[in-house]
This record gives C-alpha cells, structure tokens and sequence, in this order.
C-alpha cells in the first residue's frame, strides 16, 4: 500500500484594519483572501497575528 502523505495548511488567525476609515474584521488565513474594506472599499491592511484570545 501506498501511503499518502498528509499536507496541513497552517491556518492562521489575523485581524486586518481599513487604513483609511479604520474598520476592523477578523480572518484566516490562507483560507479566506485580504478583503477590501465594505464600508469605503479600500484594500485592507493586516494589522495584528492573532495567537490568543483577545479581549476589549
């Protein structure tokens, strides 16, 4: 038998920010891509690497 090997994608947690209106949202990544801001459309910029829990 041949045995397959198993690739794991690290998925990791990132907080991206709008640089101009300043709009935050939470991704992962290389799941989901760097998406632009809803409220100006602006490309987002990552901001912070999640690792732990966060609290406001």
């Amino acid at each position: 038998m041949e045995k397959r090997k198993e690739e794991k994608e690290e998925i990791m947690t990132l907080e991206v920010v709008c640089p101009k209106c300043g709009y935050k949202k939470i991704i992962y990544a290389p799941k989901e891509k760097i998406p632009k801001c809803p409220k100006c459309g602006t490309q987002m910029m990552i901001s912070e690497i999640l690792t732990e829990g966060k609290y406001y």
